[in-house]
């Protein structure tokens, strides 16, 4: 039976599981005892890579992700040092998990150096590194070359080298080359691609087994870490942004699971197919009759199948694409997330209310971040002028820029934060299919009063509810003068596709605020220059970007700014709209 908890209760039991933590894993023996010996190489290797290891290393990334959604103000804002140094949120500073043979802590200047490094790439090479450091495991890093144009984006990237710790004489120097050297481009090496056996990951198979917190998900040019499997079978993750702040966050919500290639696709059978779920390629220390380790390598794909080597992704993705469902049990999957949330749920029965109490905590904690943001985006500016849009440039656009545009601008985070407001919209719709599938699979508990009995009356009942918390949960931002403004969920909902990237506009366009309103007539007027001089208006800056406003993921060609369309193309339904074409007399929604 599946029991739903709190927040408040969460952190409770948090914090007693912190107090009995160190007796528990005390008592307890070490899941892979140190066996080898060596002396050479950035530090000593004392164990090799094992499932059980795996899953001591899934304890640790899901306690990280534990204390940073439900520690205190200052731990769900830690960023790099403090996440390592706090001995309540790195469970590797208790010697107990540490175990036997481990190595000290890293030194505080690498670890800041580190972080000044840190974006959502070179944190998922980081923390596993870090994690063997301590561990005394042995690590390897790719070093990849463009197969075809940018490296971030090309169509295929070839591993051409190795940074390994064995062969490198400090700490430092490892992690300066391992991390340093490392970008997203490293994943973008499809599975018979040039030298894919020296590729830091290999796809995973999806079952509990197997996709452990520590796997990475990457998607064109994003890379995250996953840190939480929930009960429903959704999976949550950890990040890093690229602002000077560095900061580390959630990332929940399977929206970001997406763009995955059928295997078949391309012009060869794996062309295109390596973003996904993907499972570390744990490095092998090779030793000696003694047990010396005499040189470290990369396993090869069939090593990798006992840490959970897998394609299916590439063919599950292929056979929904191609019959719209996947039959599972008594339950249909109509889509990928819905094979991975089946896959994955440990639970009999899925509750709509507390999930949705749960989910629309998370999405205001989402645009709770975007506050600070936009506050000091637009300090920066008044402070150094304004920021020039990325326009039609070969090598940069709106998502992929550099310098005080990659920093200040939010485009790829507004993407992020409107897919997490659309997950809970296929969520919904989830349940409802899953209620005209199986009743009894869905828990109507806090629904009582609606008295459901139909896919009709339950969508209907979501919706209701969904606007009653979405009128509760709030934030507050500071305009251009200094006003204080309040926005609800509900606020933000109508405004979803008018809250500004463009780092130039004032606060009261960052936030959407509609023409004509009191709350933007005292905007100042700041125009946004382009790359080959001259400048464009507020006003048709912010028209021109509308197109931009409305997408769900990232674009990887090149940016257009004047004279850019503002109408003709897809604008996805708002949640409302969405979900209430399962309501037999809905009456007509409102145009997004």
């Amino acid at each position: 039976m599946f029991i739903f908890i709190r927040r408040p209760v969460l952190r409770a039991l948090c914090a007693l599981f912190l107090m009995l933590l160190p007796a528990a894993v005390a008592a307890g023996q070490d899941p892979n005892p140190p066996t080898l010996r060596s002396t050479q190489g950035a530090w000593p290797i004392r164990r090799q890579w094992t499932p059980a290891e795996t899953r001591h290393y899934a304890k640790w990334w899901e306690h990280l992700y534990l204390m940073k959604t439900t520690g205190d103000p200052e731990q769900r804002q830690a960023k790099l040092e403090r996440l390592l140094t706090d001995p309540a949120m790195n469970l590797l500073q208790d010697p107990a998990f540490l175990g036997e043979g481990g190595n000290p802590q890293l030194p505080g200047d690498v670890i800041r150096a580190m972080h000044y490094l840190m974006d959502c790439g070179k944190f998922t090479a980081f923390m596993p590194a870090y994690y063997a450091y301590r561990r005394a495991l042995p690590w390897m890093t790719a070093v990849v070359t463009s197969g075809e144009g940018d490296i971030r984006t090309s169509p295929f990237n070839i591993p051409i080298n190795s940074v390994n710790s064995f062969a490198y004489p400090s700490v430092g120097a490892f992690f300066r080359e391992a991390v340093g050297c490392f970008i997203s481009g490293n994943y973008r090496v499809p599975l018979d691609g040039k030298n894919a056996h020296l590729t830091d990951t290999v796809p995973v198979a999806v079952t509990r087994e197997f996709l452990l917190p520590g796997c990475v998900n990457y998607v064109d040019g994003h890379c995250l870490m996953l840190a939480q499997v929930s009960e429903y079978g959704e999976l949550r993750f950890l990040n890093c942004s690229t602002t000077t702040s560095r900061d580390i966050f959630s990332y929940n919500g399977m929206n970001v699971v997406t763009g995955i290639t059928p295997r078949g696709s391309g012009s060869t059978e794996w062309e295109g197919c390596f973003q996904g779920l993907r499972v570390l390629r744990y490095p092998l220390a090779v030793t000696d009759a003694s047990g010396r380790v005499t040189s470290v390598r990369r396993r090869t794909d069939e090593e990798m199948r006992e840490f959970g080597f897998s394609t299916e992704q590439y063919e599950i993705v292929g056979e929904i694409t191609r019959t719209h469902t996947i039959a599972m049990g008594r339950l249909k999957a109509q889509s990928f997330h819905d094979f991975v949330r089946l896959r994955m749920k440990s639970v009999d029965r899925i509750a709509p209310m507390p999930f949705m109490e749960s989910y629309v905590d998370e999405v205001l904690e989402a645009y709770l971040g975007r506050v600070s943001f936009v506050d000091d985006a637009w300090r920066d500016v008044r402070a150094h002028g304004p920021i020039v849009y990325p326009e039609e440039l070969p090598k940069e656009n709106i998502f992929q820029a550099l310098g005080r545009w990659e920093t200040w601008s939010s485009p790829s985070s507004d993407v992020d934060r409107r897919n997490k407001y659309f997950y809970l919209a296929d969520w919904m719709e989830y349940a409802i299919r899953l209620y005209g599938i199986d009743p009894g699979f869905v828990d109507l508990a806090g629904l009582e009063k609606y008295a459901v009995q139909t896919q009709s009356g339950l969508a209907k009942a979501m919706i209701a509810e969904k606007n009653r918390l979405f009128a509760e949960h709030a934030l507050e931002y500071t305009t251009s003068k200094g006003d204080k403004v309040r926005l609800t969920l509900l606020d933000i909902e109508a405004r979803l596709y008018d809250l500004s990237f463009d780092p130039n506009h004032p606060p009261e366009l960052r936030w959407g605020a509609p023409a004509g309103s009191a709350e933007r007539a005292n905007a100042p007027d700041r125009p946004t220059p382009v790359p080959k001089g001259g400048s464009v208006s507020m006003e048709d800056a912010y028209r021109w970007q509308y197109f931009y406003r409305t997408l769900c993921e990232r674009e990887t060609g090149m940016s257009c700014l004047r004279g850019m369309f503002v109408k003709g193309f897809p604008v996805r339904d708002k949640l409302d709209k969405q979900v209430g074409k399962w309501v037999d007399d809905a009456p007509p929604a409102a145009a997004p």
